[in-house]
């Protein structure tokens, strides 16, 4: 007889009958929707721009926030559980819109940059090493300085920055020494109003390129590196109307960056497939909420392939539209947030291996966070549900779990661990069979 407290006990008999009494029950949705609000964060005032990583190297990704009119930088450290601690602020120049995250320095911890709008000039905040930072160091730039970019563009593995001016339509490149200190090395027209930038090698020849969305020219500026850290002059190509921010993914699967904007006056995206040499097609339309302002692309639904998201500062919310396969895409699933949705950000705030949003709110001075449901305990073949078809893959998991992984290469095999005490086991049956048929 069973005792108390004693686990079932894994057998091929027991395999077998869990499938012949599951079979007929009922399915159960876990994954309603895609995303489920998570805590709201307050932060300074007008926060723009939000960026997530580990800052204090404990395994758990933060968050910081551009404070625009507080001239700010907030640190939201992750409690460990995919709550944050109130920010922790550092004085920033005047008007930060943009903050991007990478190690700058090459400790392996990961500093900080700010492009501040009124000052015409970046913040550097390198890390101390233990999630606190050194007081900013500020590099001039072309003025109304709006997104920047961290990318290495001439081969030295020190991330390099790429920053747009909406005064005077141009890009500005700034080399990294290898310590964290930049030097301006050229400075490339690009379309007119810039804002949103970005950087992937979109020709398929090993040195990083740029993206451009202009909003005044409502279109995307490609520049080509040329091998040295210094780019051919623009190719400009039709994006949307009032095209204000741009990111790059390989969207329809066949290996390079494609490139998507969104469009604030057209309250749509725009997806331009890449032909493979860094030239792209007449763009393809998707409608999102009214006055898009910022658009990620990455795997949301643990599919394989790259999903879309916009923050819509118009109607307050955010708009997901997954990949439909060969990079179409299908209706917006809209999200309400807090008043005025300025950025989304995109990383693992829980640690369980999918992309949760990260979304600034710029009058509710908030950055709200959305967990990502397409992880779900139970969902061992990875399609949202947990019903009888996960039967086959969590016994594979448990007994076998380098098969399953082989077999299952999309999933997450601690998805199996359905007890939560980390180790995959007999302890794990008695919940898995609960989560099927109800407690």
């Amino acid at each position: 007889m069973k005792r108390v407290g004693e686990p079932s006990r894994l057998s091929a008999a027991s395999a077998v009958s869990l499938a012949f009494v599951l079979l007929s029950a009922a399915e159960t949705s876990l994954a309603a929707n895609l995303f489920s609000p998570g805590p709201v964060c307050p932060v300074g005032q007008a926060p723009w721009s939000v960026a997530i990583a580990d800052l204090n190297s404990d395994g758990w990704a933060d968050m910081a926030v551009a404070n625009n009119e507080s001239d700010t930088v907030g640190i939201l450290p992750n409690r460990g559980d995919g709550t944050f601690a109130p920010q922790v602020i550092y004085p920033a120049s005047d008007g930060p819109v943009c903050v991007k995250i990478a190690d700058l320095d090459g400790d392996r911890d990961a500093d900080l940059a700010l492009a501040n709008w009124r000052s015409n000039d970046v913040s550097i905040l390198l890390n101390r090493g233990d999630g606190t930072f050194m007081p900013q160091v500020l590099y001039p730039v072309s003025s109304a300085p709006w997104c920047l970019a961290i990318v290495d563009v001439n081969h030295d593995s020190a991330p390099d920055l790429a920053v747009s001016s909406y005064d005077t339509a141009t890009l500005s490149v700034l080399i990294n020494n290898g310590q964290g200190q930049f030097t301006l090395s050229g400075i490339y027209a690009v379309g007119g109003n810039p804002y949103g930038v970005a950087g992937a090698d979109l020709d398929g020849d090993g040195d990083v390129d740029l993206a451009v969305a202009n909003f005044g020219s409502d279109s995307v500026s490609i520049l080509l590196n040329s091998g040295n850290g210094t780019f051919a002059p623009q190719i400009e190509y039709p994006a949307g109307d009032g095209a204000v921010s741009v990111a790059l993914a390989d969207l329809d699967g066949d290996g390079d960056a494609d490139a998507v904007t969104a469009n604030f006056f057209g309250a749509t995206v725009s997806v331009l497939q890449n032909d493979g040499l860094g030239g792209f097609s007449a763009p393809a339309m998707y409608a999102v909420g009214s006055m898009p302002f910022s658009v990620e692309g990455g795997d949301l639904d643990c599919d394989g392939d790259a999903d879309l998201v916009t923050a819509n500062y118009g109607s307050d919310n955010f708009s997901v539209l997954l990949n439909q396969g060969g990079g179409t895409f299908g209706p917006p699933n809209n999200y309400p947030t807090n008043r005025f949705p300025t950025c989304v950000a995109l990383g693992d705030l829980d640690r369980d291996t999918d992309l949760d949003l990260a979304v600034t709110s710029a009058y509710a001075w908030t950055v709200s966070v959305f967990i990502n449901c397409s992880r779900t305990l139970g969902d061992l073949n990875c399609d949202r549900l947990v019903n009888a078809f996960d039967i086959d893959p969590f016994v594979l998991a448990l007994t076998n779990p380098g098969a399953y992984q082989q077999q299952y290469p999309n999933c997450n095999l601690m998805l199996a661990d359905v007890n939560g005490d980390g180790q995959l086991n007999a302890f794990d049956i008695d919940p898995f069979v609960e989560l099927l048929t109800g407690p």
